[in-house]
């Protein structure tokens, strides 16, 4: 169970052999790091979610921003695709947006426009676009 994970002890265990094993060490935040590697880094290097999350990581650890590229706009633009009704309009089984979907679509209209001139700690905000990239992910994945 996830509540029971002793998450403070493997810090602190990681920490400790870091500092035996003389090697460099620094705590990042990780929100968000498997959508941002889903979405920016998966295909273009052939990674798992997984590594591509761990690229964030490090990227973030050197102080990289991440920016909004070409592949997270066109993923917006494939889902906006989706969206649009084609032959057939009454409702069925798993077709259609959720509100979630289509509330998150919103939200990104104007996010996505200010979020390359954001400073890095607000684009790590819980209120940045990556947490309606997020749930545009988890809906079409």
């Amino acid at each position: 169970m996830a509540s029971q994970f002793p998450y403070a002890a493997i810090g602190m265990a990681i920490l400790r052999r870091a500092i035996k094993e003389n090697v460099g060490y620094k705590p990042v935040p990780p929100q968000h790091t498997s959508t941002i590697g889903r979405l920016k880094y998966e295909k273009k290097y052939g990674v798992p979610v997984h590594g591509a999350a761990a690229l964030v990581i490090g990227r973030r650890a050197m102080g990289f921003r991440e920016r909004i590229t070409r592949e997270v706009r066109d993923f917006v633009l494939r889902v906006k695709e989706r969206r649009k009704p084609t032959g057939d309009l009454r409702p069925r089984e798993g077709t259609g947006m959720t509100r979630k979907v289509e509330a998150a679509l919103q939200a990104l209209e104007t996010k996505l426009l200010l979020h390359n001139g954001l400073a890095r700690r607000q684009q790590e905000s819980f209120f940045s676009c990556w947490r309606e990239l997020k749930i545009l992910a988890l809906a079409f994945r």
